[in-house]
């Protein structure tokens, strides 16, 4: 009982290989006489040798008795670091225990490996070995580096940090001019610079750039083998996020030793070998590497790579004749890596020219690139010359405006042309004359005409060329970063026509781009399309417009422009076709939405005003606020959109993705979420300020009362029904009042003013129904926590029974670390669960204090029209008290009534006064009891956090642990945040209280006024 499980388990495995591996070999029995001959110190070294002689031909059932007393031969090793004989038999055998096969489970010689490295001095002695000069000896050891970082990878780098010199030493074997030594280095530090920033900072530092740049260049640069591809390999570890190692190797003249490497013979460009593609694609990853972005050493490194000749050779690989389409797609992403946000290297590309294939002409590499990008068979390809132009066009409004002028054709050149052509060629041209003469005319095209076609190509069909969405799609993500963050750009287009004029005559107005785009969009409701297609093209319309007030004043000039907006987003997703199409449908109405706020958050003119109240009311009344926030956020939480958010994708031919039209990049997710926040709130809150921070409306004074007429003959535009009815009682007597002789009617305007005071004991109750609801919403929020609360104790109280239970049973196998992981993956869904109920709780709140808010603004205007209706009645009132007074004639009765009436409103009106007030200790006893709760979840999450630190502490579990861990950290995190938020819900709730007490106020106030005239 006093024997572990791994023990026994190892015993188990022992006896049942030991039993089947035969006679062959040194069995168990005979292995610890053979250790303790080498253990006693009587024996000579002679008799030592012999025994580990023997010990050298165990079988696979001796490992771990041999395992176990290891450190006997450590020991006789470190003694004897000079008899040769004995240093190679005792690392073979070290080599042998620890050596796995694919199809077993090797635990005993991944154990072994542990009780190797776990003492320090071993790995110390087997570094200084390499010293010696004996081939066998280094070889050896060479292996048996391997064999150690395979089997446990961390634990070695941790070692070799630990051992100053087994860095130089290990080092030392690539200066061995026996190529089998060399190979065997060369594989142990491609491995250890993997992912060790200071490994790779000891390696550089000990002359490696130097050392693999002289073996790529003895082994023949791109015409070597695999030992060359392998030294890239490990340059490219040696660079990798590493910018003092970055810096190290342009410092010392490395990078214009990468050139000879990207080389290629004319003859080669068609049939490129295995060792030359791959040589080719690891110089690329090198070049990727340095040129990364948000990388300091970025910008330096592109110098250098321009000036020495690297950027023209990648511009021959990828817009050359190259037969490989994957090393064509990776040279065009490199290329668009060297040239962003580098404007030296930019200009540098611009001016670069190549043969024409047809026409063998000059062309720049620019047309030859979107020649590319249009029509090329490869979508990978495709995406990669997409991606240059995108770093080209990037932050570059020169470079905008430029592509933009060369949309125009001349008309009138092409016609001449075509004429001239038609009298010179009487006998009509043979179909191949045609397909040349297209094949020149189509060279002859101007970026920016290539671009047009291609946008509108379902359309109007490229002659030639068969209809790619492809080819549309990169049109129009092309001419959308031509506009992107350029106003000037967008501009010029929306002034310059696509065709010269043929003569001055002409009185029609050109057509532009942004006339002819709308045009298309307006005709995508008459037939059936590819949604990708109008995706494209609202895309290329939304870019426009932000931040443009002139092309959203054109927009408008169009009068089914917004008709056309409104009728997509409300139109229902499709339930017959696929799902693909309804979720691309989705897309859709999220677009058009966006477009929608952008036209409302960007117009700036004389009609914007109109024009905003307009989109306001079509967005409160016809789509309603929360269709609106529906829709932007179905296409926020997309999975095309959520994939780009995460940031640029780096070059993987392999992967699916980049086998289809990605819709959204990461700058477009950007400029999505920066206007998202900006007309998020448009709607009920637009240019409305948050409860409790709206500046009180004073009402107009009108200190004279020679017009009352006019006053009261135009009334502000009512806001509800309640003061709709309130305009309908009060329009009557003031017609009455048209001629000057007819004295006002006292009964109408005391009718009006009861009707009033009912009106608004009415808005009371509705706001007392509302804090009603809110003290429920507060209640079940109670509940919930209490529930949580509970929910996680009893979960702790498990995990800690779990705890006790392991500490009670160490020698039992940890087979609860499933049973663990299982409860920390409930507890994960459980906080999912949580906060999806916080947010919903939290969406509703927000629903509640904009309809208060609502509330609370027509109340405000009644209390002013109130206010007007006092000043307008105080001269009446006194004309009457001078010419009836008070109990005289049948106004009596009325008088008397209406007193008592105010009486009762005030006396009605103080228990709902006290109900406030008591609601508003409620609320801050709520407060104070959600505080209480806040205060306990975060003692059980420490005590969760120190539970689970508890759990993972075990080696056999850390790994597995640590992304649990780690999402659970990110979902308290987002707890927190909802906790704040729901906090600052509560203090605004505090304040629409505070607002309704002030309006109660307000409304005594009124009362008491509104006796003293009537008793005057």
């Amino acid at each position: 009982m006093n024997k572990n499980w791994f023990g026994g388990f190892l015993n188990n495995v022992k006896q049942t290989s030991g039993s089947s591996s035969g006679g062959s070999g040194v069995n168990n029995v005979s292995v610890e006489p053979l250790m303790d001959k080498i253990q006693d110190a009587s024996s000579t070294i002679e008799v030592k040798r012999e025994a580990v002689t023997q010990l050298s031909s165990i079988n696979r059932s001796c490992h771990q008795a041999v395992g176990a007393r290891m450190s006997v031969l450590t020991n006789l090793l470190e003694q004897n670091k000079d008899d040769i004989e004995l240093v190679r038999e005792i690392i073979q055998i070290l080599t042998l225990i620890m050596t796995t096969l694919p199809k077993d489970d090797n635990i005993i010689e991944i154990h072994n490996t542990e009780l190797f490295i776990s003492v320090k001095n071993n790995f110390v002695v087997i570094c200084d070995l390499l010293k010696m000069n004996d081939y066998y000896v280094r070889y050896y050891i060479a292996r048996f580096l391997v064999i150690l970082i395979k089997n446990r990878f961390d634990a070695v780098q941790e070692a070799i940090l630990s051992c100053p010199m087994s860095m130089p030493n290990i080092m030392s074997l690539l200066l061995d001019k026996r190529e089998v030594i060399r190979n065997e280095a060369l594989l142990i530090i491609l491995e250890l610079t993997k992912s060790n920033q200071e490994i790779q900072k000891i390696v550089a530092f000990e002359s490696a750039f130097e050392i693999l740049l002289d073996i790529i260049k003895r082994e023949g640069l791109s015409e070597g083998g695999v030992i060359v591809n392998d030294c890239i390999l490990v340059l490219n570890n040696l660079l990798k996020g590493n910018v003092s190692n970055q810096n190290f190797f342009r410092e010392t003249g490395c990078i214009q030793g990468l050139s000879p490497l990207l080389e290629v013979q004319n003859t080669d460009m068609w049939i490129l070998s295995d060792n030359k593609f791959n040589i080719i694609m690891s110089t690329l990853d090198i070049i990727l590497t340095l040129v990364e972005r948000n990388n300091v050493s970025t910008p330096p490194n592109q110098h250098v790579i321009s000036h020495s000749g690297i950027m023209n050779l990648i511009i021959r690989l990828g817009l050359g004749k190259m037969s490989s389409q994957v090393i064509r797609s990776k040279s065009l992403y490199t290329l668009g890596e060297i040239i962003h946000l580098n404007p030296e290297n930019i200009s540098e590309f611009s001016g670069v020219t190549m043969k024409s294939e047809v026409s063998k002409q000059s062309q720049t590499a620019l047309l030859r690139l979107t020649t590319v990008m249009l029509y090329s068979k490869d979508i990978i390809e495709k995406a990669a010359a997409f991606h240059v132009f995108k770093s080209y066009l990037y932050n570059n409004e020169e470079a905008q405006m430029a592509l933009a002028s060369t949309i125009i054709s001349d008309s009138s050149l092409n016609s001449s042309s075509a004429s001239g052509d038609s009298s010179n060629n009487s006998k009509p041209n043979s179909p191949i004359d045609q397909q040349q003469k297209l094949q020149i005319e189509f060279e002859n095209l101007s970026i920016g005409q290539h671009l047009y076609k291609a946008l509108f190509s379902w359309e109007t069909p490229i002659p030639g060329k068969p209809f790619d969405i492809s080819c549309f799609w990169f049109a129009s993500v092309v001419l959308l970063y031509m506009l992107k963050d350029s106003t000037h750009t967008k501009e010029q287009l929306l002034k310059m026509p696509l065709e010269v004029p043929k003569s001055s005559a002409e009185t029609q107005q050109p057509e532009t781009l942004f006339t002819k785009l709308m045009a298309c969009l307006m005709a995508t409701k008459k037939q059936d399309i590819d949604p990708t297609i109008k995706i494209g093209l609202l895309k290329l319309l939304a870019v426009w417009l932000a931040d443009s007030p002139k092309s959203i004043k054109l927009f408008f000039d169009g009068n089914q422009h917004l008709a056309f907006l409104v009728e997509i987003i409300l139109s229902p997703l499709p339930t017959g076709g696929s799902g693909s199409n309804s979720n691309l449908h989705s897309h859709i109405q999220g677009l058009c939405t966006l477009i929608l706020g952008i036209c409302a958050q960007y117009m700036d003119d004389e009609t914007a005003e109109k024009n905003k109240s307009n989109i306001s009311s079509i967005i409160n009344h016809r789509i309603t606020v929360n269709t609106f926030k529906e829709k932007l956020d179905s296409l926020r939480k997309s999975d095309s959109f959520t994939n780009a958010e995460q940031g640029e994708e780096s070059f993987d031919p392999s992967s699916t993705a980049a086998k289809t039209i990605i819709l959204y990049d990461f700058d477009f997710t950007m400029f999505f979420k920066d206007v998202y926040d900006k007309i998020r709130h448009i709607g009920t809150n637009i240019n409305k300020p948050r409860p409790g921070k709206r500046p009180q409306q004073q009402p107009q004074q009108q200190p004279t009362t020679h017009q009352p007429q006019q006053q009261s003959s135009s009334p502000q535009q009512p806001s509800s029904p309640l003061i709709q009815q309130k305009y309908d009682h009060t329009t009557t007597p003031n017609n009455n009042n048209s001629s000057p002789q007819s004295p006002p009617i006292p009964t109408v305007q005391q009718h009006d003013s009861s009707i009033e005071f009912n009106n608004l004991k009415k808005v009371n109750n509705e706001l007392i129904e509302q804090l009603t609801g809110i003290k429920l919403q507060y209640q079940q929020l109670q509940q919930h926590s209490n529930q949580q609360q509970q929910l996680h104790q009893n979960q702790l109280q498990q995990l800690q029974q779990q705890l006790s239970t392991q500490q009670q049973q160490p020698q039992q196998p940890p087979t609860t670390s499933g049973a663990s992981e299982q409860e920390l993956l409930q507890l994960l869904e459980d906080k999912d669960k949580e906060i999806s109920s916080l947010s919903d709780a939290v969406y509703k709140l927000e629903d509640i204090v904009v309809a208060k808010d609502d509330q609370i603004e027509e109340i405000n205007n009644v209390i002013g029209q109130l206010k007007q209706q006092l000043q307008q009645s105080q001269p009446q009132q006194q004309q009457q008290s001078s010419s009836s007074p008070f109990g005289n004639g049948g106004n009596n009765g009325l008088d008397s009534s209406d007193y008592f009436e105010l009486l009762r409103l005030r006396q009605e009106s103080e228990p709902t006064q006290n109900r406030i007030r008591q609601l508003e200790n409620e609320v801050s006893q709520l407060n104070q009891k959600i505080i209480y709760l806040t205060n306990e979840n975060q003692l059980i999450q420490q005590q969760k956090e120190d539970a689970l630190k508890k759990i993972t502490s075990s080696p056999t579990s850390n790994n597995k642990n640590e992304p649990n861990s780690l999402k659970l950290a990110k979902l308290e995190g987002e707890l927190s945040e909802m906790k704040i938020k729901y906090e600052s819900l509560l203090k605004e709730q505090d304040e629409v209280l505070s607002y309704s007490t002030k309006i109660e106020l307000e409304n005594s106030n009124l009362k008491n006024q509104l006796s003293k005239l009537q008793q005057q």
